[in-house]
């Protein structure tokens, strides 16, 4: 086409001619196609000037750890997940190497001995764990001593962590039993005996484990007695409905030895058997700092003698933190059989039913324990009715400087007495979770004129309420503002959401 001079009609109204018509056709497509050529080239030079390419290895790999909740472990999903934050560019790729975090802990299936074992590798020298489930409910021993645990766990990387959840007993107890007959042939550990901390969860049943022909070939109780010597131990059982005899649950053996107790500095233990279970483990626990009770009833046997443990009769020197939850007995019975001199932290979770009796409980236990100057932590959660006592058991914690009520149903002059009282007159941070909605505006207001009977003392305060559609969240501002003169006090306020208030709780479970 003749090149036309195209000043007329692009400098006038007028209309174009054929011949111009057909070269403005023309010649937009070419204009169209050099705007796309400079739009690509300025959103290159734009994102060569992004501020992301500036960030350090270690600021990025951290960021990637804050989006796959590191270090909770990753399941397939979470190692997809990483896997394609490598692959959008070399830069990044080598973030997601550098920040070994992202790869020291697995969960599920891994895939084979040598994915898994490369995959761990790249965590350097940080601790790494590894949470397996063991599906198969039978397995021969041939099957077992050729699986990718069984090798991990006897030719492998040292693990720090490893956690086996199993929905019958069966498979878990044919793996520890072939790996304590390997440890009896070697005279170097393998990873199983070098495990620093370990959980056994058994979801289902806990019946005794089959062979190709019938036969039982390990009896379960068998599965603690040959566990390492672990310095922290969780071991989670199922419902006494499943126990794997017909003996009555308070008869059954656990089994774990004296010498792997008393070298425990944390324990995790789930059981609703009737019996004294813990309180016969718990004996050997001298050395124990951090303890979870969860789902227990301690009913105390009886003998010939009389009870085979007394009020206070088990001393646990060092321990810390002691967590309480799902307490089958609303008066707390396990309170009453320990001492804990060093107690800094009490956590009592899901008892409705809390009662003047458990309140009793636990101040006798403070007393007892002489930790009412030390006792600096304390946390309670969803308890619907308020005991007529309550306020008397924080005349036992005048140390408290980090108090967390959630879902905790409170007399509406509770703060009110509480300050008139002048109790916990030394708290640095106050969590009240989950208020109902209807009370908000009230409660944060009484909390402040709580606080403000102190005087002017740095104090945290963060206050929950459930979540959407119900919640005033969204009210936070208008909410702080109405609470009164909170500076001059030198009240730190906010208004969170609850899944806010949870995900803390669980970040702080994984770096504990």
């Amino acid at each position: 086409m003749i090149p036309l001079d195209l000043t007329r009609v692009l400098s006038t109204n007028d209309a174009p001619s054929f011949n111009e018509e057909s070269a403005l056709k023309h010649a937009v497509v070419e204009l169209e196609g050099q705007l796309e050529s400079i739009q690509h080239k300025l959103r290159q030079h734009q994102g060569a000037l992004s501020a992301i390419r500036r960030l350090p290895c270690e600021v990025l790999g951290r960021i990637f750890c804050h989006a796959l909740s590191a270090p909770a472990p990753l399941t397939a999903l979470g190692r997809e997940r990483l896997r394609r934050l490598g692959q959008v560019c070399r830069g990044w790729h080598e973030a997601s190497l550098f920040e070994h975090q992202l790869w020291s802990s697995l969960a599920g299936d891994g895939g084979t001995y040598e994915e898994v074992r490369t995959w761990l590798k790249r965590a350097g020298s940080l601790p790494k764990s590894l949470f397996l489930t063991i599906d198969k409910e039978y397995c021969d021993i041939d099957g077992t001593a050729n699986s990718p645990a069984a090798k991990l766990l006897s030719d492998g990387l040292v693990l720090d962590h490893l956690y086996l959840t199993c929905k019958r007993v069966g498979g878990v107890a044919q793996l520890i039993k072939h790996l304590s007959e390997i440890s009896g042939t070697r005279t170097s550990p393998s990873p199983w005996d070098a495990l620093r901390s370990l959980g056994i969860d058994v979801l289902v049943e806990c019946d005794g484990f089959e062979d190709a022909w019938g036969r039982i070939t390990t009896p379960p109780s068998d599965i603690f007695s040959l566990i390492p010597p672990v310095k922290s131990l969780t071991v989670c059982l199922p419902s006494e409905d499943y126990i794997w005899d017909s003996s009555p649950a308070r008869d059954v053996l656990i089994g774990i030895p004296a010498a792997v107790l008393s070298g425990l500095t944390t324990f995790i233990f789930s059981c609703d058997w009737d019996g004294a279970h813990i309180l016969d483990m718990l004996q050997h626990c001298a050395n124990l700092e951090d303890l979870i009770v969860e789902h227990n009833s301690p009913t105390v046997i009886e003998d010939e003698e009389g009870q085979r443990f007394s009020p206070g009769s088990i001393n646990l020197p060092n321990l810390r933190s002691l967590e309480l939850r799902y307490p089958l007995s609303p008066q707390l019975e396990l309170l009453a059989y320990i001492v804990s001199p060093s107690l800094v932290t009490l956590v009592i979770e899901y008892i409705p039913n809390l009662l003047d009796e458990s309140i009793s409980t636990i101040k006798t236990f403070i007393e007892r324990s002489e930790i009412k100057r030390t006792l600096s932590s304390f946390r309670l959660h969803n308890v619907s009715e308020q005991p007529s006592n309550f306020i008397s058991l924080f005349n036992s914690m005048p140390a408290l400087k980090h108090l967390t009520l959630q879902s905790v149903t409170l007399q509406e002059d509770f703060w009110h007495t509480l300050g008139k009282r002048q109790r916990i007159r030394q708290l640095e941070r106050l969590e009240v979770l989950e208020v109902p909605v209807a009370q908000g505006q009230r409660i944060i207001k009484d909390i402040v004129e709580f606080l403000q009977t102190r005087g002017r003392k740095k104090c945290d305060v963060i206050v929950s309420f459930p979540d959407p559609p119900t919640s005033p969240y969204e009210e936070r501002e208008s909410l702080i503002a109405g609470a009164g003169n909170l500076k001059e006090f030198d009240i730190d306020l906010r208004v969170v959401r609850a899944s806010e208030a949870r995900i803390s709780g669980v970040s702080h479970f994984w770096n504990r």
